[in-house]
């Protein structure tokens, strides 16, 4: 029963807050395109 080091779970952490502010981006990208694209 080995658990994971601390490093890892680190990176694991790391690497889900990256791909969670990439998908955030990606939606705030879309809702701006999609209302600037509106007529006024």
């Amino acid at each position: 029963m080995s658990d994971p080091s601390n490093s890892e779970r680190d990176e694991d952490g790391t690497v889900d807050a990256t791909a969670a502010t990439v998908v955030i981006a990606i939606v705030v990208s879309a809702v701006y395109l999609w209302l600037s694209g509106m007529p006024s």
